[in-house]
């Protein structure tokens, strides 16, 4: 899953990149998450400055 999803943000060319939100979609579904779940985690762990092995964990 990592590797895709820094697949997705380094392709340079934009008309190669999956859409946002389908690719939101498609690893909260990979993670057996809702997507407001998976945003709220995010949401909480960027305001609190935490670090991405932190969220990492938080979403497994």
């Amino acid at each position: 899953m990592q590797e895709s999803i820094e697949a997705n943000l380094k392709e340079r060319d934009v008309g190669k990149r999956e859409n946002g939100e389908v690719f939101e979609m498609k690893v909260a579904l990979q993670l057996g998450r809702s997507l407001s779940e998976l945003r709220d985690v995010a949401a909480s762990s960027s305001r609190k400055g935490k670090d991405n092995e932190e969220f990492g964990s938080k979403l497994f």
